[in-house]
């Protein structure tokens, strides 16, 4: 009895561990997120997209400080939330949040190169904030924003969270479009893509393919695969339609730079076999990202 007492203990300190680690990235990514908005977007003038760019624009015409109206235009937001969203979510969010918008008033007027090309400090932008706000998503958290609304909304009514931010970011961006004007606008957008992009490609993890193989010698492929590429396979039970023979079908992941030495294997053990090569944009498990 003593010894299953302390075996739950150990467990939840585990998670108490966990949980502190998560925030810890949060925090991370927060800081990132920061620096990224005041270094370049703020430092060329570039807009953006949820309760950021409204900020953005509020600092842009009434010169109010972005952190602290970032902060007061969540708040709404957050007591819309803590109703409707889990309320660990809510925490790593508040959290996030807190983080992001303090260190966006203390980076205020960093200038890390000078940097007077709006497309450079666009890209840069983007990348940047978008390994920030990648991290951030890792691990369960958000920076606020309409991310909060979107999953009201998404539980609420079933809409996709991508559909609902883009309908927010329409608005504001015809409101940017009036007060910067075109040019700002169309740069703002390559920004908000490369953003996009990147938060993807991190929470995405490592790039991967899945690959489906079709081969009269399943066995022996299998063999090679394991041996040569060092990746594991599954056999899958299929049947031709045409020949209504049942033959046996591999499937296995593999990172980008496996690719080449899988195809090789499989043409020097079967050059009849049948590839299908696909991208798999998020693989979790061993060798890849953690489940947990």
């Amino acid at each position: 009895m003593y010894f299953g007492k302390g075996e739950k203990k150990l467990k939840s300190w585990t998670e108490g561990l966990r949980f502190l680690g998560r925030l810890a990235g949060i925090v991370f990514g927060a800081v990132i997120s920061a620096y990224s908005i005041q270094a370049f977007i703020v430092h060329a003038g570039l807009a953006g997209g949820g309760i950021g760019g409204i900020a953005l624009l509020l600092y842009y015409t009434l010169r109010w400080p972005i952190g602290i109206m970032t902060l007061i235009l969540n708040i709404p937001l957050f007591v819309l939330g803590w109703r409707e969203v889990s309320k660990r979510f809510i925490l790593k969010t508040l959290v996030g949040l807190a983080t992001f918008t303090v260190f966006l008033d203390l980076f205020k007027g960093i200038k890390p190169l000078p940097i007077d090309d709006l497309l450079l400090a666009a890209l840069y932008g983007g990348v940047v904030g978008g390994i920030g706000g990648g991290i951030v998503f890792r691990f369960g958290g958000s920076l606020g924003g309409t991310d909060i609304v979107a999953k009201v909304i998404q539980r609420k009514f079933g809409w996709g969270m991508g559909t609902t931010s883009l309908f927010f970011n329409v608005f504001i961006i015809l409101a940017a479009w009036a007060i910067l004007g075109p040019k700002t606008v169309l740069y703002t957008l390559v920004y908000m893509f490369t953003y996009s992009r990147t938060i993807d490609a991190v929470i995405s993890g490592i790039p991967a393919k899945s690959v489906m193989i079709v081969s009269g010698r399943a066995e022996e492929v299998a063999e090679r695969i394991l041996q040569d590429v060092k990746r594991g396979a599954t056999f899958l039970h299929g049947q031709g339609a045409y020949s209504d023979r049942e033959k046996e079908i591999i499937m296995c992941v593999v990172s980008l730079p496996e690719v080449g030495r899988l195809k090789q294997v499989v043409r020097e053990v079967d050059p009849e076999a049948f590839m299908i090569v696909q991208n798999a944009s998020e693989v979790l498990g061993r060798g890849f990202v953690p489940n947990e």
